[in-house]
């Protein structure tokens, strides 16, 4: 079975966009990640990956980071009960108060569901490297690609990357075991998506030819 990749953008320049507080612009993303989640299922992917941040992004106010993390929070608030969730991440830069939550929430969760949404908090490329090198470093004689895939905050290759909002870049936000990750950037805001928008993604994403860096035959 596939997995699918969401990195959520765009929720100040919709609040902007729509006049509204980028509290409720957050809101409205709660909202369009449990629609997000249920066409995932529906399409048969077997993990729904959403990266909530980089570590930059803590470097935000107190008020900006409580708002966001609410936000995500609240998504698995609502579904966990109805699918198995996970994270993983740089999670010492996570406040205490919504990683807590996010540990019960996992614990809560239906284990033996067969759909996963595994957040990545923290993302950053460098220090997941870093950390992977501190656990390994002086124990093994040779590292090896087992050993990092274990370890990484994704751990397994994804297969299919949506990130809306027009911007495209990675911004720090590149899983590392997935260098045959297929990638689709779209223009609409994530809050402005509808399930046109992601069928439309998944057309382009399902229709290209994935040949893994070998040569047709």
């Amino acid at each position: 079975m596939t997995n699918l990749m969401l990195l959520p953008d765009g929720m100040r320049r919709w609040s902007q966009k729509q006049g509204i507080s980028l509290q409720d612009s957050y809101a409205a993303m709660t909202d369009k990640l449990g629609e997000f989640t249920v066409w995932a299922r529906e399409e048969g992917f077997s993990t729904l990956y959403i990266t909530v941040s980089s570590v930059a992004n803590y470097s935000r106010s107190e008020t900006a980071v409580a708002t966001a993390m609410n936000a995500f929070n609240e998504v698995i608030r609502r579904c966990h009960d109805g699918l198995n969730f996970n994270f993983s991440g740089t999670l010492d830069v996570v406040p205490d108060p919504w990683l807590t939550e996010l540990e019960a929430l996992r614990e809560k969760s239906d284990k033996a569901s067969d759909f996963t949404l595994h957040y990545i908090l923290g993302m950053s490329l460098s220090h997941e490297i870093i950390s992977i090198f501190d656990k390994f470093n002086g124990k093994v004689d040779t590292l090896t690609e087992e050993m990092i895939a274990e370890n990484a905050y994704v751990p397994e290759p994804v297969d299919y990357l949506i990130r809306p909002g027009g911007h495209v870049r990675m911004s720090s936000f590149y899983p590392l075991m997935s260098p045959f990750a297929e990638m689709y950037f779209c223009p609409t805001l994530l809050n402005d998506m509808t399930r046109a928008d992601f069928d439309a993604a998944l057309a382009d994403l399902r229709g290209r030819d994935r040949r893994y860096g070998v040569y047709p035959t």
